[in-house]
């Protein structure tokens, strides 16, 4: 399964339906996805024929607004694990911190990025596009930012009265239905794709957050990471038994044989076969997602602690401090002050 270049098949298949609803002929849509599997829930469809079914809606609808149509249609499910991760944060500022870490799990657009920056009482969350080896696609970036506003505006149950949107390309020819859309000024030509919005929304709490929920929600999206951009060898599948086994306190060698349909044994002896122990690959494990973790100020130590499987916090600052030469809280305050 290759890591470049791809989009969700739940994103995919919400494109389809927009599409389908504003009046494309669906077998005509999709010629544009060619032979590729995208009905299951992991399934992943190459960037580039995402592209393509969204300039075939745009041709085959006379819709240039389809990305508008888009924003209006979003569900959690569209954004595959990462929709229900979101929707469980706190607040906006803890749902938009938590898209960086697992946006490619909708996406993947390869020169692309997401970032929030706040100015005195103003904010600005844009998605970042650089030259690269796909093109620049209007409907998608329209839909990008349409699909946000949307999005936030159901978690939140708020209407949020947006200060500006900007978009990186030309206007189109009619600006009416953007401006209906988002309710505010929208400028084309700018210098990146953004919302503009009063830096308070940032603290909206929302209205489906639930601790336990959002924890189980971000185990399954790590889990999808893994499995879909970490490659299938035997360590990378034991990774990916493990990363579903941590939060339960079952990442232990019978537990993953299991998972792996191999007895405790063989995944030892083929393991050492690749010059490792079960308790290494366990170890480095904990070690890259603590360091993930850690830097997401939503998450306390305690739940750091339970997502990689300590049965106490202590367990997991003893273990910190052999990884980072530090306690989570030094490290986090290292951090901040820009040296980890």
């Amino acid at each position: 399964m290759t890591a470049s270049c791809t989009a969700s098949a739940a994103y995919v298949n919400a494109v389809l339906d927009v599409a389908v609803k504003a009046g494309a002929p669906r077998a005509r849509l999709l010629q544009q996805l060619g032979s590729g599997e995208f009905s299951t829930p992991l399934a992943r469809v190459p960037m580039a024929r995402l592209i393509a079914l969204f300039n075939a809606a745009v041709d085959l609808t006379g819709r240039t607004d389809i990305g508008l149509e888009f924003g209006r249609r979003v569900q959690p499910g569209t954004y595959s694990t990462l929709g229900y991760a979101l929707m469980t944060c706190d607040t906006l500022a803890d749902a938009i911190a938590l898209v960086p870490h697992y946006r490619r799990l909708v996406f993947d657009y390869g020169y692309s990025d997401t970032a929030l920056s706040v100015a005195g009482d103003q904010a600005e969350f844009a998605w970042l596009v650089q030259a690269g080896q796909l093109p620049y696609c209007v409907p998608l970036a329209e839909a990008t930012l349409a699909g946000w506003y949307s999005f936030g505006r159901w978690i939140s149950n708020a209407e949020l009265a947006l200060t500006a949107v900007h978009f990186a390309h030309d206007a189109p020819a009619d600006t009416t239905p953007y401006a209906a859309y988002f309710g505010c000024p929208v400028q084309f030509g700018q210098a990146r794709n953004a919302l503009l919005f009063p830096r308070g929304f940032l603290g909206m709490p929302l209205s489906q957050a639930d601790r336990s929920l959002h924890l189980a929600m971000r185990e399954q999206a790590r889990a999808a990471l893994d499995h879909v951009f970490g490659g299938t060898s035997l360590v990378q599948r034991t990774r990916q038994a493990l990363t579903r086994l941590l939060p339960k306190c079952e990442a232990n060698l019978e537990a993953v044989a299991l998972m792996m349909e191999l007895t405790p044994r063989t995944l030892q002896r083929r393991l050492r076969d690749e010059h490792l122990s079960f308790k290494q690959v366990l170890d480095e494990l904990r070690r890259e997602l603590a360091l993930v973790y850690l830097a997401d100020a939503s998450l306390s130590s305690l739940d750091i602690a339970l997502l990689l499987g300590f049965a106490e916090q202590s367990s997991f600052t003893r273990a910190c401090k052999e990884w980072t030469g530090s306690t989570p809280t030094e490290y986090r305050r290292r951090c901040e002050s820009g040296s980890p």
